[in-house]
């Protein structure tokens, strides 16, 4: 945290989250009462964002360890600035499918690359620091921005979202000049700087191949496939479905229950960051799929009672969500960072990235399926046995990771497990 480069990238996203926010809670009212586009292509809108993401995804790990992560990030941050501006002025469906696509290849690379990035900043042992202080300031941003155009927004005025658009587009031009600004060759390795791209080649054997054939790796991308399935793929879809139609929650009491949530991330992380230091990083990820679990629970209640209890118990819940996250959000990225080949963490990082992809396409789905046909309380118990399960899952990792994988120990203490 010290490196200044360091709090300038965690700066830049803050503020990146901040556009973001003014926008993000919006897509959906924008394109079906703003333009007009039926809602259930607006769903299929959606779904094909999620195809787009995974089939680029791949694209964008190889590009990372050829070419570096910054300049990555900035052909990402260019692309999707010209094109979150463009979504203000589409007018057709075609235009929506041209405009959101062209979002979804300018975000492919850029968690795996912000994540390679920090990761070759800092030393080892402040990685989980790191990756906890961009989880609470990119909330705070989200929660920030998404208060303020809650104020400014008119669903009977194309123009007010016309201007968040934009400014959600300056936002990135923001976040794009201090990526530019890094000193050249930040976040590469000295191979990557020196050779040419064929020859860079050469130092990463095999490619995607040595990526899937690593099974620690799959193991740990199958587990967090389940959980975030079942956990945060749930969060907007299946829970907003939920607890308004089954519990009677007010659509305008739904802002409580995610600034609770953004409250309890932006509040707690600092104590999670402590908490966790030193611990096994399986079961914290446990940990986390446990909370998950229990906060689904209350959620659940909301749908036995009426009225203020019913608002309570899913505030509360979503709050509850947010203490799994706090653990999540830095012990994750460590894990698979620790796993990482060097010479191929763009790859690692992007094939992580898929399970929030793959997950964002089956979760909704999945959640609207059974709630769309009075299903709601087998939704209930496949979200607590789901996340419930990757927990189990996760304690059972432990023994497919080394000590210093595991976060237990210093690298250098460690001794691998036969």
């Amino acid at each position: 945290m010290g490196h200044p480069l360091v709090r300038r990238l965690l700066l830049g996203s803050a503020f990146s989250a901040l556009g973001s926010g003014l926008t993000m809670p919006f897509l959906y009212v924008y394109f079906a009462q703003v333009r007009g586009i039926p809602t259930a292509t607006v769903g299929l809108i959606f779904a094909w964002m999620g195809v787009v993401s995974f089939l680029f995804a791949p694209i964008g790990g190889t590009l990372i360890d050829r070419f570096g992560p910054r300049i990555v990030m900035v052909c990402g941050l260019i692309v999707e600035a010209a094109a979150v501006g463009s979504i203000g002025f589409l007018e057709t469906v075609q235009q929506a499918l041209i405009v959101t696509t062209a979002v979804c290849i300018g975000t492919i690379g850029l968690y795996p690359a912000t994540t390679a990035l920090l990761t070759r900043l800092v030393p080892e042992a402040e990685r989980e620091r790191v990756y906890g202080f961009q989880f609470m300031l990119m909330n705070a941003g989200l929660g920030v921005g998404g208060m303020i155009s809650s104020f400014v927004i008119d669903v009977g005025s194309v123009a007010s979202f016309q201007r968040l658009y934009l400014i959600d587009a300056l936002s990135y031009v923001g976040y794009i000049v201090i990526i530019a600004t890094l000193p050249r060759g930040t976040g590469r390795l000295v191979e990557q700087a020196d050779l040419t791209a064929a020859a860079s080649d050469a130092t990463m054997p095999g490619g995607w191949r040595v990526v899937l054939a690593d099974r620690t790796l799959l193991r740990v991308v199958a587990v967090s496939t389940v959980v975030i399935t079942f956990g945060y793929a749930q969060m907007e879809t299946g829970f907003a479905a939920y607890v308004t139609e089954q519990g009677g929650v007010p659509a305008s009491r739904l802002g409580w229950a995610y600034a609770a949530n953004t409250a309890v991330i932006v509040l707690g992380q600092l104590v999670a960051l402590r908490f966790i230091q030193g611990r096994s990083r399986s079961r914290m990820l446990a940990l986390a799929a446990a909370g998950w679990s229990v906060s689904w629970v209350v959620i659940g209640g909301s749908g036995l009672v009426e009225g203020p209890g019913a608002i309570a118990l899913a505030v509360i819940g979503l709050g509850l969500f947010g203490i799994g996250e706090t653990i999540w959000a830095p012990v994750a990225p460590s894990l698979i960072n620790d796993l990482a080949v060097e010479e191929l963490r763009g790859r690692y990082n992007a094939l992580q990235a898929m399970t929030w992809t793959v997950a964002s396409i089956i979760g909704p789905a999945f959640a609207g399926l059974l709630i769309g046909n009075r299903l709601a309380g087998v939704w209930v118990v496949s979200v607590v046995a789901g996340t419930a399960v990757a927990a189990v899952l996760f304690l059972r990792l432990a023994a497919h990771l080394t000590a210093a994988q595991d976060g237990r120990v210093a690298a250098g203490e460690a001794s691998v497990r036969g």
